[in-house]
């Protein structure tokens, strides 16, 4: 903590003068506050204007400001003094703020998510104009977070719209925004285009983190190129492979093939068929309602038994009798 005597306004009640500066996550972007809105922060007790002021600037992810502290509106949850709270001192809501193009993309910024209530919003505004602002604070800021939510806005508001900004991106690839920069990708370039920079990229990640970076920077592409990906690139099992799988067009045929080639495909092939029936995966599977296309109903149980003949394991046995019990459900 370093003591100063500056001009500028703190940057939570964004009324006094500044005169304390406080480490944050981010080594490059300290708190700046008076002494008074400094003493709340350390004590969890910050206002909620002064949690939202804070959290527009550093995001709701940090450690002094994230939700084992605050509510999503900036209500304290473990204050360590009572925090007073009158009508001026409450965060603005989405109905206050959604027809100014900068104050919503404030509110954006202290979401824990970027929902579906903020990216309508976001959609009424002017495209250039939102990419125009998304641009300046992406390239205004050190601070990660921020910077993920702007391209975030991009793969669900700006889509193509932003695609010359998208490109301009990869050829100044940063490895820390692979996730991100994945996701505007996604909405922004022609599927070839895009799933090859990112095939690029994935070649310098460890076998052991493949999985889980491939489903979680191709998952929003849904294209049946990616399981060709899948069957030359994948040498271990994961249930990150199943999952990225079943969004992807799954064929019966394809599943009948990796079945044939025994493990670790024919394993992806049992999650892949699984991750199909609602309730059996996530939030990021399930919000498609993925199905294995092209099947023909009458070969699946025999097949499943042929295979369990081979690999009968108890994983295996589950697997299948999941898949027999939701055949319905699972194939088209």
């Amino acid at each position: 903590m370093v003591s100063l005597t500056l001009t500028d306004l703190c940057e939570a009640c964004k009324r006094n003068e500044i005169n304390v500066v406080e480490k944050s996550d981010e080594p490059n972007q300290p708190y700046k506050l008076c002494t008074q809105c400094h003493e709340r922060l350390l004590k969890y007790s910050l206002r909620p204007i002064e949690w939202y002021n804070l959290s527009v600037v550093h995001s709701p992810n940090k450690f002094l400001l994230h939700d084992d502290f605050y509510e999503e509106g900036g209500e304290a949850c473990q204050p360590e003094e009572d925090v007073v709270v009158t009508k001026k001192d409450k965060a603005p809501t989405l109905r206050a703020v959604r027809n100014d193009l900068e104050s919503l993309l404030d509110f954006s910024i202290t979401r824990w998510f970027l929902e579906d209530d903020v990216i309508n919003a976001l959609k009424k505004h002017d495209t250039q104009k939102t990419l125009n602002s998304v641009k300046f604070r992406f390239y205004g800021t050190e601070n990660y977070e921020v910077k993920s939510r702007m391209l975030e806005i991009v793969a669900d508001v700006l889509g193509t719209f932003a695609s010359e900004w998208v490109r301009e991106l990869w050829g100044n690839y940063d490895e820390d925004f692979l996730y991100p920069i994945s996701w505007a990708t996604a909405s922004s370039l022609p599927v070839e285009e895009g799933l090859n920079n990112i095939f690029e990229k994935l070649k310098s990640v460890s076998e052991k983190e493949l999985p889980i970076a491939a489903f979680t920077c191709l998952y929003r592409f849904r294209s049946s190129n990616i399981l060709d990906w899948i069957e030359s690139t994948c040498t271990i099992f994961n249930d990150n492979w199943g999952r990225l799988a079943a969004v992807c067009f799954p064929t019966w045929e394809r599943m009948k093939s990796w079945l044939n080639k025994g493990r670790p495909l024919s394993l992806i092939a049992l999650d892949t068929m699984a991750n199909c029936v609602n309730g059996y995966g996530d939030i990021y599977v399930e919000q498609y309602s993925p199905k294995i296309l092209g099947t023909d109903k009458n070969e699946v149980e025999q097949l499943l038994n042929n295979y369990y003949q081979k690999d009968g394991v108890p994983r295996v046995k589950m697997k299948i009798a999941k898949i027999v019990e939701n055949k319905q459900e699972i194939f088209e």
